[in-house]
């Protein structure tokens, strides 16, 4: 995820702190990633800034902790300016895939939007659906190539809606890594920026659990340090003060 956010215009900090709350919803960490990336990548093709990105992050792993996006989580993304058609049209997509009878409902209701009070966004779709949006065959090699049309195959893909994935996977991965303004190359270069020192402190201070261990280490060596100083003065204190008070205590008598 730290070399996606180098990659593209979007803030790695963001991304994992909005990672906590899909993980929180209970999905697991590949997926949540997946969402993730998956969100940034939507929001590039839509025409999104950062921010709104971010927004839209917060907003769907709300829904997903409910089990199912409704129509309030629904105009959070739409006023994130992410709701357009090529997100609809992946969504339905998907829905049908797992059965959903989305054409219909959508004519009975009149609108997609009005279809959600149905229910029928539940998790699985959306990540499914994310996952799109990330689905590209760049820098793979045709084994694991091989593997991802199995994967979308066995899920209920045809081949010609698996090379539509990889193509829209590849259309919004293009998205997100376009620099187009001085402010989205000055938050590129902050992002390669950040993840360098990242590592150089990694390689001082070693990785979770290295820090983990160097750091509790330092901490009971300091902490030994501290108490036995702090036993001496009050053993001194105690003694001192103890025999003034005896001394005056005789006076008075």
């Amino acid at each position: 995820l730290n070399h996606y956010a180098d990659l593209t215009i979007y803030n790695f900090t963001e991304m994992t702190r909005n990672i906590g709350t899909f993980t929180a919803a209970g999905i697991d960490l590949d997926t949540s990633v997946n969402a993730i990336q998956g969100i940034a990548n939507l929001a590039a093709v839509s025409g999104s800034t950062s921010q709104q990105a971010s927004v839209a992050m917060y907003q769907l792993s709300q829904a997903l902790a409910s089990g199912t996006v409704k129509l309030m989580d629904w105009n959070s993304v739409v006023n994130a300016n992410m709701g357009g058609e090529v997100f609809q049209e992946a969504l339905k997509e998907t829905a049908r895939i797992h059965g959903v009878e989305i054409d219909k409902m959508i004519e009975k209701e009149g609108s997609f939007r009005e279809t959600l009070s149905k229910g029928w966004l539940t998790t699985d779709i959306l990540t499914e659906t994310l996952e799109k949006f990330t689905a590209t065959t760049e820098g793979l090699t045709k084994v694991e190539i091989e593997q991802q049309r199995q994967m979308w195959k066995a899920r209920g893909y045809t081949e010609e809606q698996i090379d539509a994935i990889f193509d829209l996977g590849k259309t919004a991965t293009d998205a997100a890594t376009k620099v187009k303004t001085f402010t989205q190359l000055f938050d590129t270069m902050k992002e390669a920026a950040q993840s360098g020192w990242t590592q150089t402190w990694e390689y001082i201070i070693g990785d979770f659990e290295e820090a983990n261990s160097l750091w509790t280490s330092v901490s009971d060596v300091l902490s030994d340090f501290i108490n036995k100083m702090s036993d001496a003065r009050n053993t001194l204190l105690e003694s001192a003060l103890g025999k003034g008070f005896s001394s005056l205590t005789e006076k008075i008598s």
